[in-house]
């Protein structure tokens, strides 16, 4: 109890610093963005619909993960779920892994256990399709465009790819940590709950991929917003290795950590670290007011369906 005590001192503590470091640094560096920003209207709400658009999805993807789990879970129920976990997310702790979790134990008897790792199994499989999307991206430039080889970036998203290898790993032969192994062993346990559906599977990795490309259009708009020549292939790769934000939860949303990897990425493409990470910024002030309208509605209704034994017990009877 006390180490869990200081470790959240600890980060509400780096959290305040890297929202303080963010703003002093647009601060001294207004002039700059100032010139470079061209925001239009019809630009901030493209963003904004954008933003709406992924618990909708990810709504989708809970209907049907769910359904395969043994939840009688609608696509409205799915979407609230993806809405209310975001909003939880916002918390420097995984806020939205621990809240799905409990909801779906209390109201569809689905055991933490198995929801973790089927959770933890479908992140090391998105991780690696991001990777390997990344690695074909960065291939067909070198190929057929004769651009550069990036080393750093293709180490790095061929190291993503590889990842999926984890499943058929010896992991009792191999020296790790005791609690890296029973993450493994989780993720093991939920790709063998998960993998035998290919149909589920395959539906699940499509979503996933279209919130990638979703999320590449909000930096492609974010960018240009900030006068860069950004393309949309570029976006996209820069979209994949977002997903490397929900390793480390630090701050609100993963405030500093995403931006850190946008910026790296970014400027391994030739892009201003500055402006890189200030678009980012733009895209996530935007997108943040939709995660908190839909995400305080969501929690709200689905608050009300766990105290209300009445209402679930109408729902599984019809």
């Amino acid at each position: 109890m006390k180490s869990s005590y200081w470790r959240s001192i600890i980060l509400s503590v780096i959290s305040l610093g890297l929202i303080t470091a963010f703003f002093d640094y647009l601060y001294l560096n207004a002039d700059k963005y100032l010139d470079l920003l061209q925001v239009s209207t019809s630009g901030v709400i493209v963003l904004f619909a954008l933003s709406l658009a992924f618990p909708l999805i990810s709504g989708i993807s809970n209907a049907y993960l769910f359904r395969a789990m043994g939840a009688g879970i609608s696509y409205w129920e799915g979407f609230l779920l993806a809405a209310a976990s975001t909003l939880a997310n916002q918390l420097p702790v995984s806020g939205g892994i621990i809240s799905k979790g409990f909801y779906l134990k209390r109201r569809h008897d689905i055991s933490y256990a198995r929801f973790f790792s089927a959770t933890i199994a479908l992140f090391f499989c998105f991780f690696s399709v991001n990777g390997l999307i990344g690695v074909i991206i960065l291939l067909y430039w070198a190929v057929s465009e004769n651009a550069p080889v990036y080393p750093f970036l293709l180490i790095g998203f061929s190291l993503m790819a590889a990842c999926l290898l984890i499943f058929w790993l010896p992991l009792e032969r191999i020296k790790i940590p005791e609690k890296v192994r029973k993450w493994f062993h989780q993720a093991v346990e939920g790709w063998m709950l998960i993998s035998g559906n290919y149909v589920l599977l395959l539906r699940l990795i499509g979503l996933q991929t279209v919130l990638m490309l979703l999320l590449a259009i909000r930096y492609w708009l974010a960018f240009h917003m900030l006068s860069q020549n950004i393309t949309l292939d570029q976006a996209v790769l820069i979209s994949t290795a977002s997903i490397l934000t929900q390793l480390v939860s630090i701050a609100p949303g993963g405030l500093g950590v995403r931006e850190t990897i946008v910026g790296a990425v970014a400027s391994a493409l030739g892009f201003d670290v500055g402006t890189s990470v200030v678009a980012v910024g733009l895209d996530r002030l935007i997108s943040t007011l939709g995660i908190f309208l839909t995400g305080g509605i969501s929690t709200i209704v689905l608050s009300k369906q766990i105290s209300d034994p009445s209402e679930q017990m109408d729902e599984q009877a019809t």
